[in-house]
């Protein structure tokens, strides 16, 4: 496990190699997995990525089952069509893949989480839109995928490391969650809130 990204890049320098396929040899040795079952479940991950996104900008999109969410993914979509936006459309292209990933998982789908449900857009919004633009090629987007590994790589001792690879998340089950109770204070007076103090504008 690599403790900074300066030794990722000083090991990937030394080696003559690519981020990703330094990152790839890290997770064979790790795993004990080979090199083709690695790629192989990058590639189920890409295709979940995808998926979520068709799903997310197809038809009337997607809504959760309160009806609170959705929907959003596919108006960005329709206003790209017809406006030119401030950003550029590459910016607007990821924010709408992004936006369809986080529909899709606030109604229940199967996204990635990377590294959590509730960043899972990120990745895939950013991906799919340099993927509209530079035509990539799988293999192109699956050492993409394999290269973000380096985040985790470069967290602090602190705080975990990011998964090799992205986690599948599975179909919620809908079932509420009875969250335990708050231990009481040990203080009988609760601590006064100190509110932020605004930002303005010089």
């Amino acid at each position: 496990m690599f403790k900074s990204i300066d030794e990722l890049v000083t090991t990937a320098t030394n080696q003559v190699l690519p981020l990703s396929e330094v990152i790839i040899n890290q997770e064979i040795l790790t795993s004990g997995k080979s090199r083709e079952q690695i790629f192989q479940r990058m590639r189920n991950n890409l295709a979940t990525m995808k998926a979520a996104v068709e799903r997310g900008t197809s038809g009337q999109g997607v809504h959760s089952a309160t009806g609170l969410t959705g929907g959003q993914a596919v108006k960005v979509k329709e206003y790209r069509q017809t406006h030119r936006t401030l950003s550029g459309d590459a910016m607007m292209a990821a924010v709408e893949g992004a936006i369809a990933t986080n529909e899709v998982n606030a109604a229940m789908g199967v996204i990635c989480a990377t590294p959590t449900a509730g960043s899972s857009g990120t990745l895939p919004g950013i991906l799919f839109a340099l993927n509209d633009r530079l035509k990539l090629t799988e293999d192109q987007m699956l050492h993409f995928l394999f290269t973000r590994r380096r985040d985790g790589d470069g967290s602090s001792p602190t705080r975990p490391a990011l998964p090799v690879l992205p986690v599948v998340a599975r179909p919620r089950s809908g079932r509420r969650v009875r969250w335990g109770r708050r231990p009481p204070s040990k203080s009988p007076v609760a601590p006064p809130f100190s509110q932020p103090t605004p930002w303005r504008l010089p």
